[in-house]
């Protein structure tokens, strides 16, 4: 679980570091649009880095074609849907649950930093790009023999992107709140 908690640890301190840069290079615009754009560039890197950078070429082709399947075989739901409500869903392989959380845990980042530095991308274009780039992701893994190609790490990454979106808006609409009562 190091992966999971060093990509966890990174995502507190974006979300927590971003407004605090605003606030102190709010004199010093390009000052802050470089950091933006600084911070955004090593975001890129450290994905690309995890997700097909320094991989292994196989011999084979590998995807797995079927959505959910890691849903699937990651947990058991003794009483269906119920298992939900009732809290009995089971962990059945924690390594594959971790992938899981992984892949969404690595598009946290890009969810909140497009709209902090691209600030007129709509919410749906954010998911777009997030989307698109998890799929050309997968496409150069599949192609290049570099890993698996999933229907399922593009549902987490996309999901990911949603979460550090809705992050951003939060954290965001608190900043604003916070700027109209100190001007007051």
């Amino acid at each position: 679980m190091d992966q999971v908690t060093t990509i966890s640890l990174l995502v507190l301190v974006i979300a927590l570091f971003l407004p605090v840069l605003a606030n102190a290079l709010q004199r010093h615009p390009r000052w802050f649009a470089a950091a933006k754009y600084a911070i955004l560039g090593v975001y890129i890197l450290a994905n690309l880095h995890e997700t097909l950078l320094f991989r292994a070429v196989r011999p084979d082709y590998r995807a797995e074609w079927q959505l959910l399947w890691s849903y699937r075989e990651s947990l058991s739901f003794p009483d269906g849907l119920m298992s939900l409500i009732n809290g009995t869903v089971k962990v059945v392989r924690p390594a594959l649950l971790e992938e899981i959380v992984l892949n969404i845990l690595l598009y946290i980042p890009l969810g909140y930093l497009l709209p902090f530095v691209f600030e007129r991308l709509k919410p749906w274009q954010i998911v777009a790009i997030a989307l698109g780039s998890s799929v050309m992701t997968e496409v150069i893994q599949l192609i290049g023999k570099i890993g698996w190609f999933e229907f399922d790490d593009m549902l987490n990454n996309t999901m990911g992107c949603v979460i550090g979106l809705l992050i951003y808006e939060t954290v965001m609409r608190k900043r604003m709140v916070d700027r109209k009562s100190g001007s007051n």
